[in-house]
């Protein structure tokens, strides 16, 4: 079995004149956990859709090794299928009831089963999405911003949960987020991807990890990011 999840060489995406992607180079080992940060238009949601194949219009070399699951920003649950039946969605010679409920009850909605989507909060349909990627035993999880859209307090209880999960299964994790403290917290390595390239490499403390342990390695990327004033990040 290859080291890597994820080894992409010389990786160009381009949009008229206009190179979203320039010759980016990255690498994502098995069971590791990558957090991506940059600016708006940086590319970091275009990588992410080349790696999840759905985007091919590409040059350069792009080997994923193994299945690949995402969780978007957007929980993008089917409101005419209960939820049960949103997580078993496209799984295919298994009992679908039976390992819905065992992704359900991992993300804590057991009792939501049999709910519609509509009736969940925002926290709720994302753990939903989560147990719909994780139930497929992914290689590869690409997360794209999918705590973008929480309050403050259920964000802190998602990347606990999303932590637990990931200790438990060890996909490949790369997440792509504005939030450095999230990237911070979450990540084995966090890149900072600018004009279509990976500029910065930074590896957090090991886990268990406090705020303050942090606050150094926080000041360095948001210089990476090009943020002058460092006290109104």
């Amino acid at each position: 079995m290859a080291q890597h999840v994820v080894r992409v060489r010389e990786l160009v995406r381009q949009f008229g004149t206009r190179k979203v992607l320039d010759n980016l180079d990255l690498d994502v080992r098995r069971g590791e956990f990558v957090a991506l940060l940059g600016r708006s238009g940086s590319g970091k949601s275009t990588l992410l859709r080349v790696l999840a194949g759905l985007d091919r219009e590409v040059s350069g070399d792009v080997r994923v090794d193994g299945t690949v699951s995402v969780a978007f920003q957007q929980p993008r649950l089917l409101p005419w299928r209960r939820v049960w039946r949103n997580v078993s969605l496209g799984l295919h010679g298994v009992d679908g009831r039976a390992v819905a409920d065992r992704a359900l009850a991992e993300v804590r909605l057991s009792e939501h089963a049999e709910a519609w989507p509509i009736t969940l909060s925002g926290g709720e349909a994302q753990r939903v999405s989560l147990a719909r990627a994780l139930v497929r035993e992914p290689d590869l999880l690409l997360l794209d911003e999918p705590f973008g859209a929480l309050d403050a307090l259920t964000r802190l209880a998602m990347h606990r949960l999303v932590e637990d999960l990931w200790q438990a299964h060890r996909p490949g994790v790369l997440l792509v987020t504005h939030d450095i403290d999230e990237a911070l917290q979450l990540a084995d390595r966090v890149l900072v991807l600018d004009e279509g390239r990976i500029r910065a490499e930074h590896l957090p403390p090991p886990r268990p990890r406090r705020h303050a342990d942090l606050t150094e390695l926080r000041d360095r990327v948001l210089v990476d990011l090009g943020v002058e004033n460092h006290e109104a990040a």
